[in-house]
């Protein structure tokens, strides 16, 4: 049987053969493209796998989280048992105190991040961590690209540690090109997100740019932003020719009787061969 891949982030099971390896991915992409949903959305989905999860958070206030995640379906508060704590480096913009006992009073200082974050983690493994946005946080210190790219590689050397995943949110736009490719070596992957506006209507688009000791498709994907969150799409669906499932990796192909067919699976293809010989043309 072909194994099937686990949903890990949106799109993972059509873009990742196999299980996803525990990594730290680069997600970059412009405003407004998705980025934020996506990485709610991937915590929740570790959230509800009984993952321990971690949302680093720029731009947007702890209760602001919980509630645009509700509004996509992710209701965390409804899931009992795992552990979910948000390093806020928000709230400090308002002069305000915060919901969360992980609240970084000066985001500037990358060593006082740093340690809060990895105080959030104390404890936990098979994390998922998600840090919206490394743009966010690089516009309120003013260190280099090498100093920041070094506190990147700590927090991900932690998360490594930890057994876990995560997911850095960026717009390329917004950096000069030396942290940009400090960025992709820095990560395990990177995931990139586009809109293609040369049609009548906005296409928004994903793809896995690279991703360390996994198989992966470069193609780019479309995908819509529903009321469930990310859905990704396939430009060509495919359907096993025995039970009709959709076929998210690639097919088994068989040619039978000089036609060739997609299957789901050998087994799907033995069936059909079978039901083949016993109906012959009756059976189609």
């Amino acid at each position: 049987m072909i194994h099937r891949p686990i949903e890990v982030f949106p799109g993972s099971s059509k873009l990742v053969e196999g299980t996803l390896p525990s990594a730290s991915l680069l997600l970059m992409g412009q405003p407004g493209v998705g980025k934020t949903i996506f990485c709610k959305q991937f915590l929740f989905n570790g959230f509800a796998a009984g993952d321990p999860c971690i949302y680093v958070a720029t731009d947007e206030s702890p209760i602001g989280i919980v509630n645009s995640m509700k509004r996509f379906g992710f209701n965390i508060e409804q899931l009992k048992g795992p552990t979910f704590r948000i390093v806020d480096c928000y709230s400090w913009k308002l002069g305000i105190g915060s919901s969360s006992e992980y609240m970084v009073s000066n985001p500037a200082d990358l060593a006082l991040v740093l340690g809060t974050t990895k105080k959030a983690m104390r404890g936990l493994r098979n994390i998922r961590l998600v840090l919206d946005s490394i743009t966010g946080l690089t516009s309120i210190c003013n260190h280099s690209a090498v100093e920041f790219s070094k506190f990147l590689q700590v927090l991900v050397a932690e998360i490594r540690y930890a057994g876990g995943k995560a997911v850095f949110a960026v717009t390329p736009e917004a950096h000069d090109l030396q942290l940009i490719n400090l960025l992709r070596q820095t990560f395990e992957g990177t995931l990139e997100m586009r809109e293609d506006e040369s049609g009548k209507e906005i296409k928004r688009l994903l793809r896995v740019f690279s991703l360390r000791d996994a198989k992966h498709k470069t193609a780019w994907m479309p995908f819509d932003i529903t009321d469930h969150g990310i859905i990704v799409k396939s430009d060509v669906e495919l359907r096993c020719a025995m039970c009709s499932r959709l076929i998210d990796w690639e097919p088994y192909v068989e040619d039978i009787g000089g036609k060739q067919y997609n299957f789901d699976s050998p087994e799907c293809a033995n069936t059909y061969k079978k039901f083949k010989e016993l109906y012959g043309g009756y059976f189609e």
